[in-house]
């Protein structure tokens, strides 16, 4: 009984997802997100960048031109947006995915206590993005 229930959620779950969105080829990321002055500041672009691509998406900054397949169908596409989260001794990453509805389909939270900016902020995406749905994704 107990796993006829499991599978059932399991398969709610999944189905939720799927029409959420998450099933989109593209992610379009910021150069320069609001916490930052200049472009891959603490890193936060070039990892993000990789791990989307490590999830089987085809990651793409937003000064770049579309895809021909985005342009023809705009909901291929999410938007990856950033948000530092205020934190005396941590920091702390919202990581979301916006859809062309303007809907967030995906929203992950990452924290770091490392010390250096630069390897914490690595460190807190890490850590959102680890055991996410976006790593099941091939």
């Amino acid at each position: 009984m107990k796993k006829l229930l499991f599978l059932a959620l399991f398969s709610i779950f999944a189905l939720g997802a799927k029409a959420q969105g998450l099933n989109a080829k593209y992610i379009q990321i910021k150069e320069v997100y609001n916490f930052q002055e200049k472009f891959n500041e603490y890193r936060v672009n070039s990892f993000l960048k990789h791990k989307l691509e490590e999830a089987g998406y085809t990651v793409f900054y937003e000064s770049k031109e579309l895809p021909d397949e985005v342009k023809a169908d705009p909901c291929k596409l999410l938007k990856c947006n950033v948000e530092r989260d205020k934190s005396m001794l941590a920091t702390k990453l919202q990581i979301t995915l916006v859809n062309c509805k303007n809907e967030t389909v995906f929203t992950a939270n990452g924290e770091s206590r490392l010390k250096k900016r630069d390897k914490s902020h690595v460190d807190a995406i890490k850590n959102a993005l680890e055991y996410t749905v976006l790593n099941k994704k091939n």
